[in-house]
């Protein structure tokens, strides 16, 4: 399910990120992960759940019914016991889950992971409800179950604040150092094969404008490598890769 998620660029400069996150997950603890959309935010999450691959990878959403729904297929798909139990045999899951009402998925869940307890990561976290607060709470204090939780900032957590509240449970990502920004833009822009008359110049520009941000890097090279963004005497267009990427990332 995550294999494709991305294209295969390294990670960079978020060694020490990577480890925190990873061991939050081993021990069985909670962690908030906050950053900037395009910060790599998600890119981190999903190499920290390949590297466990019994981590459940959820993307949020607002809605608590489709929220549920993600959680119960997520689980499944990391061979969570409790609730792939739970599927009538012959049914699909995502049927199955598609056809169950908030009220029973909920509580299936419940008792599944306090049965079973689990790693899992919720990523994209916006302004969530009292219901979500609910749902999450009780499967927070469950003994050796781990969330990791993402969002782009404290204010972003809604009611969700009042769990991840810690500072010392808490990991803010910072923008790439200026080699790093350097060095993934060489890696994207090989990826990518970017080849242009105003190649420096791009790079240039593209560091400028992404001030660190790593998803933005490696947008503007995956635009610059289209052939609508370059003009007839193969020079990129610069600007309109500029506001093309920042639309793409922050959107």
């Amino acid at each position: 399910m995550l294999e494709s998620t991305f294209p295969a660029l390294p990670l960079v400069a978020l060694g020490p990120e990577r480890k925190r996150i990873e061991s939050a997950l081993g021990n069985g603890e909670s962690l908030l992960v906050l950053g900037p959309g395009g910060c790599g935010k998600t890119r981190l999450l999903v190499e920290c759940c390949r590297s466990a691959p019994s981590t459940a990878f959820v993307r949020y959403s607002a809605k608590l019914h489709l929220l549920l729904q993600g959680v119960a297929r997520a689980l499944i798909d990391a061979g969570h016991t409790a609730v792939s139990q739970c599927v009538p045999g012959g049914s699909e899951p995502a049927q199955w889950t598609s056809r169950q009402t908030s009220v029973h998925l909920r509580g299936i869940l419940w008792k599944a992971l306090e049965k079973q307890p689990a790693r899992m990561v919720v990523d994209g976290v916006d302004t969530a409800s009292f219901p979500v607060l609910r749902f999450f709470q009780r499967i927070y204090f469950i003994q050796g179950m781990s969330m990791v939780v993402s969002a782009r900032d404290a204010f972003a957590l809604g009611a969700l604040g009042r769990l991840f509240w810690d500072p010392g449970k808490t990991l803010q990502l910072k923008p790439l150092h200026d080699a790093a920004s350097g060095e993934l833009f060489e890696t994207a822009a090989r990826h990518y094969g970017v080849a242009a008359a105003n190649l420096h110049e791009f790079r240039g520009r593209v560091l400028e404008a992404a001030a660190g941000n790593g998803g933005r890097i490696v947008e503007m090279c995956r635009l610059a490598a289209k052939p609508e963004y370059l003009t007839a005497s193969g020079k990129i267009k610069i600007e309109l890769v500029r506001i093309d990427s920042l639309i793409r990332t922050m959107g």
